[in-house]
């Protein structure tokens, strides 16, 4: 089975926007980058979320997610004889990162590594930034899934199943979504749907937002409001959902329309990159 190993988004401003996920979740930077000023990345004692550098023409936020897996080219032979649709290229010489990038059948990107390429960081420290605000124990916080919505979520959801041997779980009730899993993080696949947008902001196909599972989702809530509250308006490194200002009518149905998705979500924000985040203190399974 291959392993969820991180999760890439696109940030103007990495180092700021990573001290949320210091603060909040008990991640902790790579201080060891050999080009630090290509981005950031952070660990959670399984998966890293790379903040790359936002550079011109390139949009701002959630875009995409990695895979490590025993035999790289095994993987890239499949693909290519049984998804001939599927494109699979090289990472560019600029890249910081070995592999190859590819999409599912919709046409969301992710990215393949074998084993050992990529920088695996599984001992859990606590950063004097968390220690400075905060108590808890951050060994219960970690980056619990991502999220895709598609207009082809059974058959993406076979896709991966079928070429990496994530655990596939859908019900045939009401939720219409698929979830796999590599035992640890887990793969969330929403159907998407033009008409839940009615009256706001349309957010299109593709990546969607990230969870992370904390021990005490009330009590982290409490620290996401304290941590919003140091800043002076306009200047906080995210963005809430409560906030009152001439969008709060449309933050909300955003909030409800992420409550829908995604069942272990206690709560809802966004970073200033526009990536939204849901909390819970359960898994998908436990909701």
């Amino acid at each position: 089975m291959a392993r969820i190993n991180y999760v890439a988004t696109n940030s103007s401003n990495p180092r700021l926007v990573g001290t949320i996920y210091e603060l909040l979740f008990g991640m902790w930077f790579d201080e060891e980058l050999d080009n630090p000023e290509s981005g950031q990345v952070l660990y959670d004692g399984n998966v890293a979320l790379n903040l790359q550098a936002r550079v011109p023409g390139m949009r701002g936020g959630l875009d995409h997610f990695g895979l490590e897996v025993e035999e790289l080219d095994a993987v890239v032979n499949k693909i290519k004889k049984d998804y001939p649709n599927i494109g699979v290229i090289d990472r560019p010489a600029s890249s910081p990162y070995p592999g190859c990038l590819a999409h599912d059948p919709a046409g969301s990107i992710f990215a393949i590594a074998e084993v050992g390429m990529t920088k695996v960081e599984t001992e859990r420290k606590v950063t004097a930034n968390f220690s400075r605000f905060n108590e808890a124990d951050p060994t219960g916080r970690y980056l619990h899934h991502y999220a895709i919505r598609t207009k082809r979520v059974a058959e993406c959801a076979d896709f991966y199943e079928d070429v990496f041997g994530l655990a596939h779980t859908h019900d045939d009730g009401e939720d219409p979504s698929h979830y796999l899993s590599d035992g640890k993080v887990s793969l969330l696949l929403i159907p998407w749907h033009i008409n839940d947008y009615g009256g706001i902001s349309v957010t299109g196909r593709g990546p969607d937002h990230i969870g992370f599972k904390v021990e005490d989702a009330k009590a982290v809530i409490e620290e996401i409001r304290e941590n919003f509250s140091r800043y002076a308006p306009g200047m906080a490194p995210l963005w809430l959902f409560e906030t009152v200002n001439r969008l709060s009518d449309e933050s909300q149905v955003m909030d409800d329309i992420l409550n829908k998705a995604c069942s272990m979500s206690s709560y809802h924000f966004t970073d200033k990159d526009g990536v939204f985040v849901a909390v819970g203190d359960r898994t998908f399974a436990e909701a």
